[in-house]
C-alpha cells in the first residue's frame, strides 16, 4: 500500500517565492496571454470566490506565472463561470484556459501533442489520480476481485462518467459530501476521491476524521492541459511550444500538495 501523503504546511507569500527553473532556448515577447478561470475556489488548483485574484490564488495560478516569466509572456488572468471561460476561448476572445482533452472541444483548442496526434502528457499542466474511498472495515478489494459480488459506488450527480469495477453500480447523489456520508454509514461500499496529484500519492486532510481508507493504484487519472485558441496559436506558434515545454520544468510538486490541505 503506497504511502498516503498529507501536507501540513501554512500557506504564506514567502512560501511560494521561489525561482523558475530555467527553460532553455527561449526568447523574450511582448506578447499577452489572457487566461480565464473560474470565479469559484477549486482547491489546490485555484483559490477565491469571486472575479478578483486573491494573494495566494492556487497552485495552477502560481504555476502559470513561473511558465510566463520563464517564457517572458505578460499574463493577464480574467474569472469567468466556466461555460464562459469556454465560450472565450471558443471566440477567441479568451487565449488559453486549463481543461482535459474532450472531443467536443477539439475544434477550438490548441494543446501539446506527440508525433502521431495524441496528447503529449510530459507536457500537461496537472495530473490527479481518483480512488475508491470505502470505510475501513468493508474489504471491497475482495469483492471486486469476485465477480460474485457486487459493489455499490456513490458520486456526485453531474460528474463526468469513468471507468469502474465490472460489478460495480453507480448511485447517484448530490453532493461529494453526501456520497462520503453513505459510505461512512455503511449504505454504499465506496465513492471516488481525489488521491494523487502530479504522480504523488495524497489525500484531503479532513479524510483523516473519517473511518475510510483508499484503495490504490487509482481507478481513473486525468491530465489538465494549457489549452491555447486557434488565434494565439496562430499568431505565436513557436511562443507557445515554449510555453508548454516550459510546463514541467516550472511545476512545483510541493506546492500544490499545500495547497490541497488550505483553510480559509
Amino acid at each position: 500500500m503506497p504511502i498516503l501523503l498529507t501536507v501540513l504546511a501554512v500557506l504564506t507569500p514567502a512560501a511560494y517565492a521561489k525561482t523558475p527553473k530555467p527553460v532553455a532556448a527561449i526568447s523574450s515577447s511582448d506578447a499577452t496571454l489572457t487566461f480565464c478561470y473560474e470565479d469559484k475556489q477549486l482547491l489546490p488548483y485555484y483559490a477565491g470566490n469571486s472575479s478578483n485574484v486573491p494573494e495566494l490564488p492556487g497552485a495552477s495560478i502560481e504555476h502559470l506565472r513561473a511558465a510566463a516569466t520563464a517564457t517572458g509572456v505578460n499574463l493577464q488572468l480574467v474569472r469567468l463561470p466556466w461555460l464562459r471561460c469556454l465560450q472565450g476561448l471558443e471566440d477567441n476572445s479568451i487565449d488559453a484556459l486549463i481543461a482535459s482533452v474532450e472531443t467536443e472541444r477539439l475544434h477550438y483548442t490548441v494543446y501539446p501533442k506527440l508525433a502521431n496526434g495524441e496528447p503529449d502528457t510530459n507536457k500537461a499542466f496537472n495530473q490527479l489520480g481518483l480512488c475508491l474511498a470505502h470505510r475501513f472495515d468493508n474489504p471491497i478489494e475482495n469483492k471486486i476481485n469476485n465477480e460474485t459480488e457486487h459493489i455499490t459506488v456513490a458520486r456526485a450527480l453531474g460528474y463526468r462518467a469513468i471507468s469502474m469495477p465490472n460489478n460495480a453500480s453507480l448511485i447517484g447523489v448530490h453532493s461529494v459530501q453526501k456520497a462520503l456520508d453513505l459510505v461512512v454509514s455503511g449504505r454504499v461500499d465506496a465513492t471516488t476521491v481525489l488521491c494523487q496529484l502530479n504522480g504523488i500519492n495524497a489525500k484531503e486532510r479532513y479524510l483523516n476524521l473519517l473511518p475510510v481508507q483508499l484503495m490504490y493504484p487509482p481507478i481513473h487519472q486525468s491530465f489538465g492541459y494549457l489549452m491555447l485558441s486557434n488565434s494565439f496559436y496562430q499568431r505565436y506558434p513557436q511562443l507557445s511550444e515554449q510555453l508548454w515545454n516550459a510546463l514541467p520544468k516550472t511545476l512545483d510538486k510541493a506546492r500544490y500538495l499545500e495547497y490541497l490541505n488550505v483553510t480559509e
